[in-house]
């Protein structure tokens, strides 16, 4: 079978979609399924197998017809291969009114993890799902390539269509932009994929069903879960959101997307203007724009997909950066987001919630506790503490008459504050009953062997033990959640910073080294100036001082040790190759230097040989000077 690679780049103009676009422009781009004959769309299909795309209008968000029949008529083969037929009508029967949209960005990620996402994919998608990828930002051929190779070997009647943009402006809300003109116009729900994330075989119809029992919510979000074994505390401590917080009812009803695997009407979308990239988390900001438009969302406490955890401590601590940073930029601007829909008199026509006060204020609670599950408000008291031993030193140090005695009183507010913040992270740790961990858990033996990993990470939550291991690592994001949102507050704003999922060899020496530079230390290090200042061996001694002090730094290095347990030196498993579908062929992909094979195998393995052709690696034409990520 003779097919084209499929990378698709474009001139300049391409960045328009990856901008803030109004929702009449939108409207206008979608109004219909084919391109204008006036349109200036050139679409050309090189000598090294490359489509390339001309465009010199804001016509690129109506090119999906035209590149599929592109695809077709330049090199694809009509070949009939029964195990794709199969494949195709085993889903003929299923519901046709709900057509997917599965999408992932990616940005120099390891291409045989992504290539393993787009395999779980393909075998639980019905005829009429497509897949997109949309690799971004960054202009290393040899880390897309393998993506693009694959994608383009598989059957155009799979629907998979890879691209890869050099730069794209906006973050991933940008991305994200660029793929909502890309997709089929026809497809009525966008399913937002990340990079890792692998289908389980009820992905599908747990969608479908998720979508009939919600018939008017613009959006459904399922929960993330993880599959790596053997960090069991940073599972239980990730999982909290989904399993406590995002589970109460006054937030189930009300939730805000979390991003991947969120299920997403693409009409809605539309209506919103696409995503906005207003804040770091593009996600969260959508969910409240949705609410605010009168649209309504649902969590769905179903785990129909696993993905990865951060490969090093400090990789967690700047997606955790990330998170917090983002949720705050959306608060930051909340109320005055509200204010302008207020006035706004073109909502949307899909409008079901009142303005009755007690459902606007049940909307704000909800937004207020999620937006701020990361964060915590003991910054100004972290701060005051760091003022009050300055304070200190300098009056010991120049020998000053004052009443020193007097100058520890604001350290008593500081440890209330303390006691105040570990007693209610406490409680809802110990409070945390895991409903999502004791699913997996309890399904049948089949399935309890696909996902030996969630199991596991399920069974361990139970006992109170680790509970308290779970609360003892979130202690590691202290500082993050009191001070790293602070320059929100006067409108700075900070790069997206992905988070790498490659795995990098480390000696045990320079894996513990980078674990402590990793972890935030401040805390321990005013809790043990402040030990010393207020020991029985100092004149300033404070018995209840000095007990809060060396608990809040027994504290910090339990955390410490519980964070490097999870994160010690050795490789940590992974359960990989999760399951697929028994209706759905087993795809698996050979590689070769000369020759790459996709055996489809269901009953007799057929097997496809595609010959890459010789030709230089694929150059990319579009850059866009605006772009701001890092």
């Amino acid at each position: 079978m003779t097919t084209s690679r499929e990378v698709h780049t474009a001139a300049s103009s391409l960045a328009t979609s990856s901008l803030s676009i109004s929702k009449d422009t939108l409207k206008q781009y979608f109004s219909s399924n084919s391109i204008p004959s006036n349109n200036e769309v050139d679409i050309i299909l090189s000598r090294d197998s490359v489509l390339k795309i001309g465009i010199k209008d804001k016509s690129i968000l109506k090119i999906n017809d035209a590149l599929r029949v592109s695809r077709s008529q330049n090199g694809y083969s009509n070949e009939n291969f029964k195990e794709i037929n199969d494949h195709v009508a085993n889903f003929n029967s299923s519901n046709t009114s709900i057509r997917l949209s599965f999408q992932l960005m990616t940005r120099a990620e390891p291409a045989e993890m992504v290539i393993a996402t787009i395999r779980s994919l393909l075998a639980i998608k019905a005829a009429d799902d497509e897949i997109l990828i949309v690799d971004n930002n960054h202009t290393e051929t040899a880390l897309y390539e393998p993506l693009a190779d694959f994608c383009a070997e598989l059957d155009t009647r799979l629907n998979v269509h890879f691209y890869h943009i050099d730069a794209v402006a906006g973050f991933k809300a940008g991305a994200l932009n660029l793929a909502l003109g890309l997709m089929n116009p026809n497809a009525t729900h966008v399913v937002v994929v990340d990079s890792d994330y692998q289908a389980l075989p009820q992905a599908r119809s747990s969608i479908a069903t998720a979508i009939d029992n919600y018939p008017n919510h613009a959006l459904l979000q399922f929960p993330q879960f993880y599959r790596d074994a053997g960090r069991v505390d940073v599972h239980s401590e990730l999982n909290h959101y989904f399993n406590y917080h995002l589970y109460r009812p006054f937030n189930r009803h009300r939730a805000l997307s979390t991003g991947t695997y969120a299920i997403i009407r693409r009409s809605a979308l539309l209506d919103l203007g696409g995503w906005s990239g207003a804040s770091l988390t593009e996600d969260a900001q959508m969910g409240v724009l949705m609410h605010q438009h009168g649209l309504r969302s649902q969590f769905i406490p179903e785990v129909i997909a696993t993905g990865l955890l951060p490969t090093t401590v400090g990789d967690l601590m700047s997606q955790r950066r990330r998170w917090i940073y983002g949720n705050m930029q959306v608060l930051n601007s909340y109320f005055s987001i509200t204010s302008r829909l207020s006035t706004d008199t073109c909502l949307s026509p899909n409008r079901s919630i009142t303005n009755a006060l007690g459902e606007r204020l049940a909307y704000i609670r909800a937004h207020l506790s999620q937006l701020s599950a990361w964060v915590n408000f003991t910054g100004i008291f972290i701060l005051l503490h760091m003022c009050t031993l300055l304070i200190i030193g300098s009056a010991l140090l120049i020998n000053a008459s004052i009443n020193l005695p007097l100058l520890l009183t604001p350290l008593y507010a500081v440890y209330i504050s303390y006691s105040v913040f570990l007693a209610r992270r406490l409680w809802a740790y110990c409070h945390d009953c895991a409903p999502l961990n004791q699913q997996v858990s309890s399904s049948s033996s089949e399935a309890r062997n696909q996902a030996s990993s969630v199991r596991d990470s399920g069974k361990s939550s139970a006992s109170f033990s680790n509970k308290l291991r779970a609360w003892a690592l979130h202690l590691n994001f202290w500082e993050l959640g009191a001070l790293s949102w602070l320059p929100v507050l006067w409108g700075r704003d900070k790069p997206f910073i992905c988070t790498p999922k490659q795995q990098y060899m480390r000696t045990r020496r320079t894996a513990w080294m980078a674990n402590i530079v990793a972890l935030p230390k401040l805390l321990l290090i005013l809790n043990m100036i402040t030990a010393v200042i207020v020991s029985p061996l100092s004149r300033l001694y404070s018995p209840i001082l000095f007990f809060c002090a060396i608990t809040v730094c027994l504290l910090k290095l339990w955390a410490a040790k519980v964070m490097f347990a999870n994160y010690n030196y050795g490789e940590v498993a992974t359960s990989t190759s999760l399951p697929l579908a028994k209706s759905v062929s087993n795809i698996r992909l050979v590689a070769n230097p000369q020759l790459t094979k996709i055996k489809l195998s269901k009953t007799k393995p057929i097997e496809i040989k595609n010959f890459k052709p010789k030709s230089k690696p694929v150059i990319t034409l579009f850059k866009d000077d605006n772009a701001v990520n890092h």
